[in-house]
């Protein structure tokens, strides 16, 4: 999520540096909401990410009569390109230092955002966002887009995820085992299905997977 502020912040400085009639109107806050109110204004919005920022910044310039076009894909890249400014956990890369000598990686987002365009590129071997497949976790079937790109069984995978339901309940329901990141300490939902196992650090797994 900090990525993700300092990204909309840096959109909102070039708004009211290059678009002002828009920042007149609209403070960082009144923007947040009319965003949050656009992407589940059609259901396509809160599954493609980047399709609603870019329909939404030409929302705004049509309002306040800008060149929607130009706008919007000025507004995009900046964002997009932003968006893959991302400060990594310290345990990161020297846990998939160990792991790509044992396992076949690759990630699983809801978000806008590929790895392929950050340091995970050099680890990952497929990457695939809700975009792709018009799905989003929990729902199974992104899961098993996954698999069937890398041609495996969601049995033979092990997936890795902080959050109880987008992540452990939606591998376990396509059949995947997985593993809670609970970097924060939090209590898990009683409702909810154990995951496999529970970890407060990346550093945890290679142990839990019989790696040195």
């Amino acid at each position: 999520m900090p990525t993700i502020y300092r990204a909309e912040k840096a959109t909102y400085d070039w708004l009211l540096k290059n678009y002002p009639r828009i920042t007149d109107f609209y403070s960082e806050q009144d923007l947040f909401e009319f965003r949050k109110k656009f992407m589940h204004s059609e259901e396509k919005y809160s599954i493609d990410l980047s399709l609603m920022r870019i329909d939404m910044l030409a929302e705004l310039a049509e309002q306040f009569d800008y060149p929607a076009d130009t706008m919007s894909k000025q507004g995009f890249d900046l964002f997009y390109r932003l968006r893959h400014d991302v400060s990594f956990y310290d345990d990161v890369f020297p846990v998939l230092d160990k792991l790509k000598d044992h396992f076949r990686l690759g990630s699983i987002s809801n978000g806008n955002a590929s790895a392929g365009l950050t340091a995970l590129n050099e680890y990952f071997e497929y990457f695939i966002n809700a975009a792709d497949v018009m799905k989003r976790k929990p729902d199974g079937e992104i899961f098993q887009a996954f698999c069937a790109h890398l041609n495996v069984a969601p049995e033979q995978c092990l997936y890795v995820g902080d959050d109880p339901v987008y992540d452990v309940v939606g591998a376990n329901d396509a059949g995947m085992p997985a593993i809670w990141l609970n970097r924060e300490s939090q209590s898990w939902p009683q409702e909810l299905k154990p995951a496999l196992a529970e970890i407060s650090s990346l550093r945890q797994l290679p142990e839990l997977l019989q790696i040195v």
